[in-house]
């Protein structure tokens, strides 16, 4: 016969393995680690001149929204408000839409983003890994070998990504084309950035501005291994959907010819 204090622990056991963890406070939410950001940059994309906010170019682009997926009961990001925090953080570098009649636009972005999962996504890929720059990285896949003394030796940047890549993330991409032949059947793509950050205790909605807010420096930016941007010493500035004043983010289907 069980005691009365048995039952007791069973009974708070019980609670504390069937409530579900929560998203905006508790266990997680006062230290979010590093925003992983990557740009992969094409032979074509490295002629051309990264803008400044003194010598701006100018884009038209494409929202595709939440298109890698979400869970239940997430909360999400307006998607319109979401794109024009996006488009803040893209002026903020000299990225700035062009307008009829005043500049023309040399650049399609194409912006998208949601929650990824570990085995129907690639979260290495996403997130930057080069088994080049992991000194532990298996040298026979399948099988262990010498490398596995080694894991201790690894640098942070490949820690924090093998670590964001075994749970799911929030990802954000960001895609540059050639404006003139964005609409045609073979556009140049320049440069794809890249932003993650674990998905563990908290929302899409909250974790979408903060990762597109660190990445900004980094975005379009010819990047040799991932960046590691604090998303804590981000979120000090208390980083919201609505606070900005927005330069627009069109939102076409595809550039005129």
């Amino acid at each position: 016969m069980k005691s009365p204090a048995a039952g007791a622990a069973l009974a708070v056991l019980f609670w504390l393995l069937s409530a579900p963890l929560p998203c905006r406070a508790g266990f997680f939410s006062s230290v979010w680690g590093d925003v992983v950001v990557t740009t992969d940059t094409t032979d074509a994309g490295r002629k051309v001149v990264h803008p400044t906010p003194q010598k701006p170019v100018y884009y038209r682009g494409i929202s595709l929204g939440c298109k890698f997926g979400s869970i239940p009961g997430d909360e999400m990001p307006d998607v319109h408000e979401m794109d024009r925090y996006v488009g803040k953080v893209l002026a903020k570098e000299g990225y700035l839409p062009a307008k009829p009649g005043s500049h023309d636009p040399t650049l399609f972005l194409v912006l998208q983003w949601g929650y990824l999962r570990p085995g129907s996504d690639d979260l290495y890929w996403f997130l930057g890994y080069d088994p080049a720059q992991d000194i532990a990285a298996p040298v026979m896949p399948g099988k262990l070998g010498p490398e596995v003394f080694r894991r201790g030796m690894r640098s942070r940047m490949t820690e924090t990504i093998l670590e964001s890549a075994s749970g799911p993330i929030y990802g954000i991409i960001v895609s540059a084309f050639e404006y003139s032949s964005a609409n045609s059947s073979a556009p140049v793509i320049y440069w794809q950035t890249r932003i993650g950050i674990p998905a563990n205790g908290k929302s899409m909605a909250e974790a979408l501005p903060v990762i597109a807010l660190a990445a900004g420096p980094n975005i379009g930016r010819e990047m040799k291994t991932p960046a590691l941007v604090s998303a804590d010493d981000v979120r000090k500035g208390d980083v919201k959907l609505g606070e900005l004043q927005v330069i627009d983010y069109y939102e076409e289907p595809s550039p005129s010819k």
